[in-house]
């Protein structure tokens, strides 16, 4: 068969074009039929949730397996690893379907007595999930299974706290799999079935329809406000779309694309554009409503309702995004990128995923653009955003005004997805019809696939890990002693919790990172007094900040490849702007007001607090309005310390005055004495030295 461009390689069966086009076929076919029976299951619930969760890890499993198919494999192990990938996605199938059908005997006619096809079964289930996470996320997740079988297993030759009784090996196929209500089958694979795969759809519906374009304009046009226009649009654009599709990595990667290449034409060297990207993408998981995924793993964890999970996380992100947008600011302006943003450059932005375009082009004979680029203000903001806003419009009014349940309101912003996305595209874009309507939407169900699959996988990979946890009792030995080693002291309990989770995520995604670090740690240090919903944003926000902590550091690795950097510089220069965000969570556990609102304790603090971040970050990359001079740096950074960590005084309210009154007063000073300069041009002496 004739390849479908000049660049496909001679003597295979197809070009490389056309098994991409089958890949993303499929997907999208397994997209649409995923999609209709999990809104027909979320809204009916015609059997049981446990009988659900079989389907869905079977979806999802399948789905994984072929993203990790590669369409041009350069070596032989790519090409075996292609084969054992097919495969993988058609064993998958198999045994969700042969334990979706034997579900009922299993349960309530044999009543605990297993089959040896049934065990059989069980113990390919997960050498299945094992494998293709590995394949989907590298090794790092996978191990973490393998060492908790392991520890099952060998539970009496481990040493100390790590010491039990040991499991036997058909014990323990039993009840991580055919148990069904535990173990792979337990409750985060049940919240992965239920929240998180109606909000991944949703998440691939808003990107299909134009997400990553919108935000673009939307940081666009906050970004002819200021001097730093194109970084900030950049970091909009990053932080919107992270807040949307719940992974730093594959934000980083597909966003970074667009945003890195367009920063350095700009002048800005390789490493700040990845380490702007990296501190952006990762961050985006922290903004309600979506959150990634784990705002619903946390609401179940916790038995505390969605709606408080973003309410209690809405500050603290606003913390966090203004943090991250002053650190952008001071340093393109200190390193010498003022250049004003230059929409013609903006339509780069339609050659992110430009293989998965390509593809739709081949399936569909079309590709289509989302937003327009001409005319950006906010008026045209409004009519192009329809399919955005319109369904975060109705989510946010079914959960806070209607109080409906997160399943319900996520199936009623789907429903307005597509007239809102409709109606934007046959009425406001010129050559947009029907068809592109329909090309966009089976798109987005692709997508969404390709969102929910990776992370379903690494939850049933967490569930392993979990059901050991449950098994040998180790959770709360592990929390006992965390506590004992910190002596009681909450400081040095804290500092051992944030270098445990950092640990626990290193090369994680960061819902599998959050759980794992959740079980192990929040029990520890609930039982030293802190609230529960506080212990939980603390590990959290770890969890995602080990997506930028050396020596793993993966939305450093993918931004510095995407660069064409160094990713030692970029992960350093990463943890510069991103080092006020390693503070953040110790401050909202000890102004905890930021989590619970109360007036007027609440307003107070979050000035305080964000004069305080400001304070730190403006120390920490040195410029303000110029070179900042030792004495103002120390000054700010003490400051700020005092006004974020005020609580802790015995005067807290002078206190906060007091070092709130100081920053001003040096970053006012330091203001006059730039001002007064020989040059009177501090930013520009800044930058050429």
């Amino acid at each position: 068969m004739p390849a479908m461009t000049g660049e496909n390689p001679p003597g295979g069966w197809v070009g490389p074009d056309r098994v991409r086009m089958g890949k993303y076929g499929f997907l999208i076919a397994l997209g649409i039929a995923s999609t209709a029976y999990h809104l027909w299951f979320t809204q009916l619930f015609p059997f049981e949730q446990d009988q659900h969760k079989i389907a869905h890890l079977g979806f999802m499993l399948v789905g994984a397996a072929v993203l990790a198919f590669e369409p041009e494999p350069k070596t032989r192990r790519e090409r075996f690893g292609n084969y054992a990938t097919l495969l993988e996605a058609a064993l998958s199938a198999v045994v969700a379907g042969y334990l979706f059908i034997a579900f009922n005997r299993i349960v309530y006619e044999q009543l605990g007595i297993y089959t040896d096809l049934d065990l059989f079964m069980g113990l390919l289930l997960i050498l299945l999930l094992l494998d293709v996470c590995r394949r989907v996320y590298g090794p790092m997740l996978s191990l973490v299974g393998v060492v908790g079988l392991a520890y099952a297993l060998y539970g009496p030759y481990f040493p100390g706290i790590l010491n039990h009784n040991g499991v036997q090996a058909e014990r323990l196929v039993q009840g991580l799999t055919v148990e069904f209500g535990s173990g792979v089958f337990g409750v985060i694979v049940e919240v992965s079935g239920t929240f998180i795969i109606i909000f991944m759809i949703l998440a691939g519906l808003l990107e299909a329809y134009g997400a990553l374009e919108y935000f673009v304009q939307v940081g666009t046009l906050i970004g002819k406000q200021v001097r730093s226009g194109l970084a900030q649009m950049t970091t909009v654009a990053s932080m919107g779309m992270g807040s949307v599709n719940g992974s730093a990595a594959a934000n980083a990667a597909t966003t970074g694309a667009f945003t890195i290449p367009l920063l350095k034409r700009h002048g800005l060297d390789r490493d700040t554009a990845a380490a702007y990207e990296a501190v952006a993408s990762s961050g985006g998981q922290i903004m309600p409503p979506i959150m990634g995924a784990a705002a619903f793993i946390m609401a179940e964890i916790t038995g505390t309702s969605y709606l408080r999970i973003i309410v209690v996380g809405f500050l603290p992100a606003l913390l966090f995004y203004g943090t991250v947008a002053i650190g952008v600011h001071m340093t393109t302006i200190k390193e010498g990128l003022t250049s004003e943003i230059d929409e013609d450059e903006l339509t780069d932005v339609e050659t992110v995923d430009k293989d998965r375009k390509n593809a739709l082009n081949a399936i569909f004979g079309r590709t289509t653009t989302a937003v327009s680029f001409g005319q950006i203000s906010v008026r045209n903001l409004i009519v192009e955003g329809l399919a955005l806003w319109v369904p975060l419009a109705v989510l946010l009014y079914a959960l806070v005004i209607l109080l409906y349940d997160p399943l319900y309101a996520g199936f009623l912003s789907i429903m307005s997805a597509f007239p809102a996305a409709f109606v934007q595209g046959i009425f406001f874009r010129d050559g947009y019809g029907i068809r592109d309507f329909l090309v966009d939407t089976l798109d987005g169900l692709g997508r969404g696939m390709e969102n929910a699959a990776p992370i379903a996988v690494s939850l049933g990979v967490m569930n392993i890990f979990v059901g050991v946890l449950n098994l040998t009792g180790f959770t709360q030995v592990f929390a006992s002693s965390l506590v004992e080693l910190s002596g009681g002291v909450l400081a040095l309990l804290l500092m051992f919790a944030m270098v445990a989770a950092l640990l626990f995520g290193l090369g994680m995604p960061t819902v599998a990172a959050y759980i794992t670090a959740v079980l192990l740690i929040a029990p520890a240090l609930t039982e030293a007094g802190i609230d529960l919903l506080a212990a939980h944003f603390f590990v959290f926000y770890f969890a995602i900040l080990s997506a930028l902590t050396p020596p793993v550091a993966i939305a450093c690795l993918v931004t510095a490849r995407v660069a064409g950097g160094n990713f030692w510089r970029t992960a350093g220069k990463s943890l510069v702007l991103g080092a006020p965000l390693f503070v953040l969570p110790y401050i909202f556990v000890v102004n905890d007001s930021l989590l619970f609102w109360s007036v007027p304790a609440t307003p107070i603090t979050f000035v305080v607090v964000g004069t305080g971040l400001v304070a730190t970050v403006t120390a920490i990359v040195n410029y303000f309005s110029g070179q900042l001079r030792l004495p103002s740096r120390a000054g700010l950074l003490v400051a700020a310390g005092a006004a974020v960590f005020a609580p802790l005084a015995p005067m807290t309210v002078a206190v906060q005055t007091l070092a709130t009154l100081t920053i001003v007063a040096l970053l006012y000073i330091e203001v006059k004495y730039d001002s007064g300069s020989e040059t009177g041009q501090p930013e520009q002496a800044a930058v050429d030295d």
